[in-house]
């Protein structure tokens, strides 16, 4: 074998339950981290400190389990000291659909992202064992017992037996506990023993080590071909060529950061390891594994040492000046500001010394400064094979180039964990994932996000979901990529016999479901929009034109309304037929009138508004001995009405003349409602007649699409949905559909560029989920003079000044001569010299959590 190639990863071995023994002997407890919040798309600073809480918690316990001996200083207390190593790992693996989708769905994504990777991304901290455990202070003559005791328990190659670590396991058990951590899964422990390897169940394969980074390969023949072709003299940056599945990897060493004592609040790169471990399209390095080692010392015994040192110092820098000399008065300085910071309160923090802290970063580096690093960078010429096996767990190894001394916060705000997620199934198979539409992948970890339409049914929570965005930034084709997965979803209560059931059924896991899909409906109330009808045409969906010869009364609430909610079915006709004939503030005895004019009709067989009217007019006129039961009213109205219904086409859809005419049906898969020609979109100030109808045709169209999905567990999709408000009818609908939804089994999806007009109707309380994509730089404000991006965050309880907002506002390209593109915006971002794309739209995903988490949407290419 080349001597290039390198063993690796074959230090320690896993016994379960995060106990690892190495081949010296020695004995290590893991746990897994909290994964959440994530540190890199925190909303706010009590996100951080909920972030940090763990280790702040975890460490100063562990600290005080070091035996208190007088007198004795850090030489002598070194060996007291627990090591500590956290092991933050982001590995690529090939993404693999959902276990929670129908096999169709599984192909299909499959075949769709087939060169797509997500990233295994969590942080173990592990604690080396000993053999004494517990943190009582005993006499010399207990412990002379103690190692007595070790010494008996070895076994017959001079090993110490397992259970000889018990009463520390327990110890370091509880305090992983107290502090939130779990314990790791046995394919978490094979990740983190090999977590350079690329699969999705990674074995240990040999490196290849040049002067000044490494390769990593698939498997053993990949090794060799590799040493093979860097033998003849091959450049090894033409890598990919010859191994696709491998890559370089650089292992630096991070050293000092410029810390002088300040808050973690007032250190612009506090979040240093976030942003190392963050992706690259994402801003961040991208690093692989970031690797932290190192004796917790106490923090009094910190406090005493810095005490020492600063004497020292000042003496040293004293001497300097009085010779001319200043070298050592900006070490005297520093060693101020922090003795400052450990001589505050009565228990300082402990701190973490003679640590070594590596990244291994997934290409090859040449410069420190191309490392994300606020601190000082060291590449390891000649060293990379030490420092990559100073970072495997259980490695004998020691490699430390530039230690650093750091007390606990500096580790605890550095985002060590923290994994961006969103959805309501995240890919990590877990029992309360549900079967959704792939919206894309995280920004920051490429987690894949997807969307449920039956998250509200199942976990009870606010039933609609609100898409926010300004023209041009993706909206639509978010809707159309979210819409042509769902339509293709089989209904997971309904089986093949048409039986529906209370509880989800879940799809066999290898065998295709003959199951009837859930219906999509898209209303687009835009004139002369071709937003969504080559979409529904392309998969054979159903389109329905209002402005076609056969839509008159479609949309007309007796007949678009089904029988068994005859009740709303009436209301809406009167409120509708009240606000049309009386103005925007129909009184109660007008709404009463109507009523009993709608009643007589419906009880007579009408099956439309016209109809109805009709014959509860002739009735009256006729004076019969039903003309009492009729009031008045109908007499001023129904000649109006007949004039109305005969000079506008759009008042003709919402009052149906004609009995047996056309009714609104939905089948299964893609169904739009289209305006056509009409222009239905009334101006929100306008208050005439005209203005009414457009509102109601609007209105109607909604209500005629829920009604035709109820109970089938389908989903509507309402583009500019503002104009669904507009006056306290409309806001009382959209508030009616977002208290029923959930109850009638389907999802509410508004599409809006104008949010501020659901804030001020108070809708918060309706809307669970949100995707908010860019508003660009002239973000139009609103009624209330805020911005939509404003209106945004007040919407999703998000902060103002936050990251959301700022991103939100900026523009596609930094500017417009360069046409660069802004890797901070939301829009989707092309080339400019070929135009290819370079990433896909970003939508922040806001989760009925309150988090807001920015996720890449990558669309196949068979819907661009």
């Amino acid at each position: 074998m080349s001597e290039t190639i390198r063993n690796a990863g074959t230090s320690a071995r896993h016994l379960g339950n995060g106990f690892v023994r190495t081949v010296d002997g020695a004995a290590w407890l893991y746990a897994q981290l909290p994964a959440q919040p994530p540190v890199r798309d925190a909303a706010n600073w009590t996100d951080r400190e909920r972030n940090a809480r763990p280790l702040l918690t975890l460490l100063p316990r562990i600290a005080e389990l070091t035996p208190h001996i007088p007198f004795a200083g850090r030489k002598a207390m070194k060996g007291f000291y627990r090591e500590i190593h956290i092991l933050a790992v982001s590995t690529p693996e090939p993404f693999v659909p959902s276990g929670k989708l129908d096999m169709a769905s599984r192909i299909r994504l499959q075949r769709e992202y087939d060169n797509t990777a997500v990233h295994d991304r969590f942080t173990l901290i592990g604690v080396r064992l000993s053999t004494g455990g517990g943190k009582e202070r005993r006499s010399v003559w207990r412990r002379m017992l103690g190692a007595l005791n070790t010494i008996t328990s070895l076994d017959a190659l001079g090993i110490v037996e397992d259970s000889a670590f018990d009463h520390d396991r327990d110890t370091i058990t509880q305090l992983f506990q107290d502090a939130g951590c779990t314990v790791p899964s046995n394919a978490m422990m094979r990740r983190a023993l090999a977590w350079w390897r690329t699969d999705r169940k990674p074995e240990i394969v040999p490196v290849m080590v040049e002067h000044e980074h490494m390769h990593t390969f698939p498997d053993y023949e990949s090794c060799r071909r590799a040493a093979r072709f860097f033998d003849l003299g091959g450049d090894c940056r033409t890598w990919r060529d010859h191994n696709p599945y491998s890559y370089p990897m650089t292992i630096v060493s991070l050293g000092a950061l410029p810390f002088e004592g300040q808050d973690e609040r007032e250190v612009q790169d506090s979040d240093w390891a976030a942003n190392l471990l963050a992706q690259g399209r994402g801003g961040g390095q991208g690093a692989l594994c970031l690797s932290v080692r190192g004796l917790l010392e106490p923090g009094d015994m910190s406090r005493e040492q810095i005490d020492k040192d600063k004497e020292n110092v000042y003496d040293k820098a004293m001497q300097q000046a009085m010779d001319g000399h200043k070298r050592n008065v900006r070490v005297a300085g520093e060693l101020a500001a922090v003795n400052d910071v450990y001589q505050t309160g009565e228990r300082p923090w402990p701190t973490l010394i003679d640590a070594r802290v590596h990244a291994a970063i997934p290409q090859i580096i040449d410069r420190p400064t191309q490392v994300l690093y606020p601190g000082e960078v060291s590449l390891n010429p000649d060293r990379q094979e030490a420092a990559f096996q100073d970072m495997m767990i259980g490695s004998p190894v020691a490699f430390n180039p530039s230690p650093v001394y750091w007390p606990v916060p500096i580790l605890a705000y550095a985002g060590l964990s923290g994994r961006s997620v969103a959805g309501d199934d995240m890919g990590r198979g877990a029992a309360s994932d549900l079967p959704g539409a792939l919206l894309g992948f995280t920004e920051a970890d490429l987690q894949p996000v997807y969307v449920s339409p039956f998250e509200s049914r199942e976990k009870h929570d606010p039933p609609c979901l609100l898409v926010t965005g300004a023209t041009g930034s993706g909206k639509t084709r978010v809707l159309l990529h979210i819409a042509a997965q769902l339509a293709q979803l089989p209904d997971p209560y309904t089986t093949k016999d048409g039986v529906q059931h209370p509880r989800m059924v879940p799809y066999a896991p290898h065998v295709a479901e003959d199951r009837p899909h859930i219906p999509i409906v898209f209303l687009d109330p835009k004139p002369n929009s071709d937003d969504f009808t080559g979409f529904v045409r392309k998969r054979h969906g159903t389109i329905v034109r209002l402005d076609s010869e056969d839509a008159n009364g479609i949309l007309d609430p007796l007949r678009c309304i089904p029988d068994r909610m005859r009740t709303d079915r009436v209301q809406t006709a009167v409120e509708m037929l009240s606000q049309i004939t009386g103005g925007k503030h129909g009184d109660r005895g007008r709404e009463l009138a109507l009523t009993t004019i709608v009643s007589y009709g419906t009880a007579h067989g009408a099956d439309c508004l016209g109809e109805a009217v009709d014959m509860a007019y002739e009735a009256y006129m006729a004076r019969g001995s039903d003309a009492e039961r009729i009031d008045p009213l109908v007499e001023q109205i129904t000649p109006v009405l007949r004039r109305v219904v005969r000079s506008d086409p759009m008042f003709q859809l919402i009052y149906g003349t004609r009995h047996g005419g056309r009714s609104l049906a939905i089948s299964q898969g893609l169904t739009l409602l289209s305006a056509g020609t009409l222009n239905i979109i009334s101006d929100k100030t306008g208050s005439s007649a005209v203005s009414d109808i457009q509102r109601w045709v609007v209105r109607m169209a909604a209500l005629g699409a829920t009604a035709a999905i109820m109970g089938r567990n389908g989903v509507l999709i309402v583009d500019e949905a503002w104009s669904l408000l507009g006056d306290e009818f409309g806001v009382g609908l959209v508030t009616r559909m977002g208290r029923l939804a959930r109850a009638q089994h389907y999802l509410p999806v508004f599409a809006s560029q104008k949010v501020d007009e659901f804030v001020d109707a108070g809708l918060e309380d309706f809307v669970g989920r949100g995707l908010a994509l860019g508003m660009g730089v002239k973000n139009e404000g609103g009624s209330t003079g805020e911005s939509q991006a404003q209106a945004v965050c007040r919407l999703f309880n998000q902060p103002e000044d936050g990251r959301l907002h700022e991103r939100m506002m900026h523009a596609r390209v930094l500017d417009t001569e360069s046409e660069a593109p802004d890797w901070q915006s939301l829009y989707a971002l092309f080339d400019p010299a070929d135009g290819r794309l370079l990433r896909g739209t970003i939508c922040y995903y806001m989760g009925v959590d309150g988090s807001a988490i920015p996720v890449e949407v990558r669309i196949s290419q068979d819907l661009i």
